[in-house]
């Protein structure tokens, strides 16, 4: 389920460069799985840059201080299937979930263009929504924002193979209130009860 958290910060990206078309926009924004394909369209000499890629950092933790032992191990319940009469309950474990954010252009002035934009858009948590696409039709909102001690600028330093140069600057951001989800039913079962009178 973690490419749900990708795949939203990626899609807020374009929209942030062009909202019409994301195939066509100026600046060119590559999630996580697709971060090989990339390498091999620069040997191709295909790339059109500059390029935001986003790369989901390995090792994804579980954020002990959000853990909630009830929801971990026995869940909560979250809805009714009216058609099977079965009630899933929900078991959630929050996670730390980390990125590197890389900008590679062929020029300082796209470069410094580009970080600034992120700058401003992270620098405050950004906040973006995810639709889970399991039992439970419901949303999970999130925060996005910098690290700004890892900031990395390897300007000149990235080989763009033989032919030429490329600037790169690494922006890492964490994602705050991520969490994995199960679901698990539990068949409801009706019950009746008879009262009986009390006759005094």
């Amino acid at each position: 389920m973690l490419y749900l958290y990708d795949n939203a910060i990626v899609k807020d990206l374009q929209n942030s460069f062009d909202s019409d078309n994301a195939n066509d926009s100026v600046v060119k924004v590559i999630s996580p799985e697709s971060i090989i394909s990339l390498v091999a369209q620069m040997k191709e000499d295909a790339v059109k840059f500059p390029v935001v890629a986003l790369d989901r950092k390995p090792g994804t933790s579980i954020d002990t201080n959000r853990t909630n032992f009830t929801r971990i191990h026995k869940g909560v319940q979250s809805v009714i299937d009216p058609e099977t009469n079965e009630l899933y309950y929900e078991k959630a474990i929050p996670i730390n979930l980390e990125y590197d954010m890389s900008i590679l252009t062929t020029n300082t002035a796209d470069m410094d263009e580009l970080v600034k934009e992120i700058l401003f858009k992270y620098t405050s948590m950004y906040f973006l929504t995810i639709n889970l696409p399991y039992e439970c039709n419901r949303k999970i909102r999130f925060g996005v924002v910098i690290d700004p001690d890892g900031i990395e600028r390897k300007s000149g330093s990235y080989e763009y193979l033989s032919a030429g140069q490329l600037y790169e600057t690494v922006i890492p951001i964490r994602c705050e209130g991520c969490v994995l989800v199960s679901y698990t039913p539990a068949k409801l079962v009706r019950v009746t009860h008879e009262i009986e009178p009390i006759i005094k």
